[in-house]
């Protein structure tokens, strides 16, 4: 088990020190990481499934150590787990530990027929393997599904407001734009790091009107806009968004002109887990992104906040576009009994 534990951690740690720390290539490298540990682990008896299922388990314990604030990296590890179990239970494969096993006369029956039940452990885990494939492709396709629904969401001679980069809402900006809707985007510059700056250069590049506005003109410009269309890190159980810095401001306005606001959001983002405030899930970038170091005698004056994120509640947002479509707040309960089990919410139980 100390040679997968070093194993795992020098994987994640080279996640993250890469280049390329987006959420969409965090997730497919994870994807394709555990494909490749079903394929090695050893699967030719009842014992070593609930194994399989610990090794992944503790894989997703250090994601959450080492990667605490990628929480899609550790609903991959989630889906597969659930993956695990559901083929396991389609072919009545026992996943309690010996010492969890009832000792009754009627469990010690239960127990003998289920060992006496033949199964096929290379079906099993070709059928793990093409179930984990499935997921990796809706990784890669969830940009064109999403982007697909766009002509149903955007309409002509409309104002869309967005907010920083976000490939996802480019994607769907330009479905709608070669559907044949022609509209006006205009994109909130996401200071201090500027990453709308670059939004707006990709969508005036494929000849969609976009304009460039500072942070403190979203409100202003909030009663001109007919929809708002943001990305998300994370998709929270109760609806909440896990965005980059700035979103939250955006949503409230929107609600105080009563204009909808559209999330675009891959269901690989969608987590079990419930944020508590606005701390839950952040960070703080350094001083030096909003001001220059100030002199000596200033510093014991000044006390620098600069969070990363922001937490956007569920009641700020109107629809959730997902790869199966728009959906509802309400629904998303749904979606996380179809795609977790119950048992892979707490990786540390």
């Amino acid at each position: 088990m100390d040679h997968l534990t070093l194993n795992f951690e020098n994987f994640l740690r080279s996640l993250k020190r890469g280049d390329n720390t987006g959420t969409y290539e965090l997730c497919r490298r994870t994807c394709k990481f555990l494909l490749s540990l079903i394929k090695q682990f050893k699967l030719t008896e009842v014992r070593d499934v609930p194994n399989l299922i610990s090794t992944i388990s503790l894989f997703g314990q250090l994601s959450t150590r080492i990667l605490p604030l990628e929480i899609s990296v550790v609903n991959i590890v989630r889906r597969v787990l659930h993956i695990i179990r559901e083929e396991a239970c389609h072919r009545n494969i026992d996943l309690s530990s010996e010492a969890q096993r009832i000792t009754t006369l009627t469990g010690f029956f239960r127990e003998t027929e289920a060992f006496t039940l033949t199964v096929d452990y290379k079906d099993f885990r070709e059928s793990i393997k093409n179930e984990v494939k499935n997921l990796y492709e809706e990784i890669e396709t969830h940009e064109k599904s999403i982007s697909d629904q766009a002509s149903t969401h955007i309409f002509s001679n409309e104002i869309i407001l967005t907010y920083g980069y976000s490939s996802t809402v480019l994607q769907f900006l330009c479905s709608a734009k070669s559907a044949g809707r022609n509209f006006e985007v205009l994109v909130g510059e996401s200071a201090p790091l500027l990453s709308g700056h670059q939004m707006c250069k990709d969508l005036a590049s494929k000849n969609i009107a976009t304009t460039l506005i500072t942070d403190s003109a979203v409100y202003a410009l909030m009663s001109r806009v007919n929809k708002v269309i943001i990305g998300t890190r994370a998709l929270m159980a109760n609806g909440g968004l896990l965005t980059e810095a700035g979103k939250y401001g955006v949503c409230l306005a929107a609600q105080a002109h009563c204009v909808p606001v559209l999330v675009t959001c891959g269901l690989f983002k969608l987590s079990p887990l419930y944020p508590f405030d606005q701390d839950t899930f952040n960070e703080f970038l350094s001083p030096n992104t909003i001001a220059d170091k100030p002199e000596s005698q200033e510093i014991q004056y000044i006390n620098y906040s600069v969070p990363a994120f922001d937490y956007i509640p569920p009641e700020l947002v109107s629809l959730y576009i997902t790869d199966v479509g728009g959906k509802m707040c309400s629904y998303l309960y749904r979606l996380l009994s179809e795609y977790y089990s119950n048992e892979d919410y707490n990786l540390y139980s």
